[in-house]
């Protein structure tokens, strides 16, 4: 594949939605409004972990998840194939284009956005994919024209096989590939806590500690290891914040009054959306 040589006017901001963050009554309206307002194109990566689960209980599937990622086997891997790629995207493809936002519903394996070679764990984990090539010339022509790409996270190997890609992994992919401003993970957690305190900022000579941290756990652990990869690639900054209603993204990218913040150090903490 050639790169795409082309570039953008402004860098984009990737957005990542994940667990529970747009389940409450008119979030995903208020979310499709707040995109609207942003001065930077953007990306929209979604998960669907929790519609995973209750389609996997209603077809009598156990759901099982080892340091965080889900266990997929080829049953599990048809369902997520179908929700994510099919109920969830459509749904938030549907809103956003709603409020005019000229949206777009892909899933990696459109013209091979998302290219990843099974997990290293993948006998334990079976149909996963992990640290995906991104098809960088797709985004670019779909962002140079006004669209707003909304992206499921299956993957695809160069042999057409198709893998479940942890979204936070396959978002910090993303930010990374096409040179991000900002990534955003938002979910239902206000951020890393520690000492059930939300740690306001991580700079990267801490990534290590904060990865080695016992109390970094569960789906928290892939978070920060991704938003921590995205930083060292050139994004300038990672947020790891819940959604919080239509202002969420005017204070994460503008006042940083919430959520977790991952950058560089204090050079690269300047504001990049003023």
């Amino acid at each position: 594949m050639k790169p795409y040589a082309g570039t953008l006017p402004v860098r984009p901001v990737v957005i990542k939605l994940g667990g529970r963050a747009l389940e409450a009554p008119g979030a995903p309206e208020d979310f499709a409004r707040a995109l609207s307002r942003l001065e930077h194109p953007a990306i929209v990566v979604h998960g669907g972990g929790a519609e995973v689960t209750a389609w996997c209980e209603k077809v009598g599937i156990e759901s099982r998840f080892e340091n965080g990622l889900r266990v997929t086997d080829p049953a599990t891997l048809e369902v997520a194939v179908a929700v994510l790629a099919g109920l969830a995207n459509k749904r938030l493809v549907a809103a956003l284009n709603n409020a005019d936002m000229r949206a777009v519903g892909l899933s990696g394996v459109d013209d091979r956005l998302l290219v990843a070679p099974r997990h290293p764990q993948a006998d334990v984990l079976g149909e996963v994919g992990h640290d995906p090539q991104v098809n960088r010339r797709l985004l670019h022509l779909l962002l140079s024209e006004g669209y707003t790409p909304v992206i499921a996270t299956i993957a695809t190997t160069y042999a057409g096989h198709l893998l479940n890609v942890n979204a936070d992994d396959a978002a910090a992919a993303i930010a990374q590939a096409v040179h991000a401003s900002d990534l955003a993970l938002l979910s239902d957690t206000p951020g890393l806590k520690l000492d059930d305190q939300v740690v306001s900022e991580i700079v990267a000579d801490d990534f290590e500690a904060t990865l080695a941290n016992p109390q970094v756990a569960g789906g928290m652990r892939p978070k920060i290891a991704a938003a921590a990869a995205a930083v060292r690639a050139g994004v300038s900054r990672v947020h790891i914040a819940a959604w919080r209603g239509p202002d969420t993204l005017h204070t994460l990218f503008h006042d940083r009054t919430h959520g977790t913040l991952l950058h560089e150090g204090a050079a690269r903490t300047e504001a990049t959306h003023g």
